[in-house]
């Protein structure tokens, strides 16, 4: 045999065998099925709440108001002197702002009450409110302000503002939620105390995988995740990555969420190394978040 003829056979040779090796690799197998992941989210929910819904407040624990010009100079200074009773009995702070979350509002015309007998001084409670699944974020509470104050403290004010953090009536006639005012009235200690365990959290977003299915013909996989921010903040930016055997093989894009939003990430034909029996998905966020140890989902495929 000629050194042509052998060195043609050899070249041939590698080709088919390079050939067979590639078909090896994207040989079409059966669909294998990863385990499905769903995150376990405690939300610490208390079983009985003092407010309209559980683990109600506001996105940060400096909130701001707009006190209308429309209010005379009595109440204005009632809903100040209120301002600085929940500073100094609770760990808030309160600034004007021209985008406020508390509007306050002023008015001599009552709405008629729903007892004879009874007037209504003023209303509060929130007004835009996004269910985050561990809070329920406050966006805008209003306030309006009918009767001037009779008292020498801001009874009816400081009612109203804590109807604005979410607070509901109670049925101590001692407490300052007692839906009939008096001047005796005094802010309860569970309400100062639930203000704390609400507002020590730092303002901040809370990325969760929340979701994912997956699974894997040869070496290419499919899956879908569900990305959900249950925080206080939104995110500007944030991305997905997927790590098998300890490298990442691809990082996605999945751009900003805001406070309570989803994204679902859908992903066809990735591929994978041969081997792979676990995938782990990390979220990520150069932003501050409250918990960064639910940002991992770790899938295994499905044994037997």
């Amino acid at each position: 045999m000629r050194v042509l003829d052998f060195f043609i056979l050899l070249v041939l040779f590698i080709f088919l065998a390079v050939g067979m090796y590639f078909l090896w690799l994207n040989f079409p197998y059966e669909a294998t099925e990863f385990e499905r992941y769903v995150a376990n989210i405690s939300s610490d929910l208390p079983f009985e709440s003092s407010q309209f819904h559980p683990n109600m407040r506001y996105p940060d624990k400096k909130i701001s108001y707009f006190l209308s010009s429309n209010c005379s100079r009595k109440k204005q200074n009632d809903f100040l002197d209120a301002v600085e009773l929940l500073e100094r009995e609770t760990i808030l702070s309160f600034y004007v702002s021209d985008s406020p979350d508390i509007w306050v509002r002023c008015s001599n015309i009552a709405p008629k009450p729903s007892e004879a007998g009874h007037f209504v001084a003023g209303e509060g409670g929130p007004k835009v409110i996004i269910n985050a699944s561990k809070f329920a974020v406050i966006i805008v509470g209003e306030i309006a302000l009918y009767r001037p104050e009779t008292c020498d403290t801001p009874q009816v004010a400081a009612h109203e503002l804590l109807h604005a953090l979410g607070f509901d009536h109670n049925g101590n006639p001692e407490s300052i939620m007692f839906e009939v005012t008096n001047c005796e009235q005094q802010i309860d200690r569970y309400i100062i105390d639930e203000i704390e365990r609400l507002y020590i959290i730092p303002s901040a977003a809370d990325l969760i995988i929340e979701d994912v299915k997956a699974n894997k013909t040869g070496r290419y996989l499919n899956f879908e995740a569900v990305i959900v921010n249950y925080g206080l903040k939104g995110v500007n930016k944030s991305s997905l990555d997927l790590i098998t055997e300890g490298s990442v093989i691809k990082t996605f894009d999945t751009e900003g969420l805001d406070i309570g939003s989803k994204k679902s990430l859908k992903i066809s034909n990735l591929k994978i190394p041969r081997k792979t029996d676990k995938v782990t998905l990390v979220i990520q966020t150069e932003e501050p978040e409250i918990d960064g140890s639910n940002n991992i989902a770790e899938i295994s495929v499905v044994e037997g």
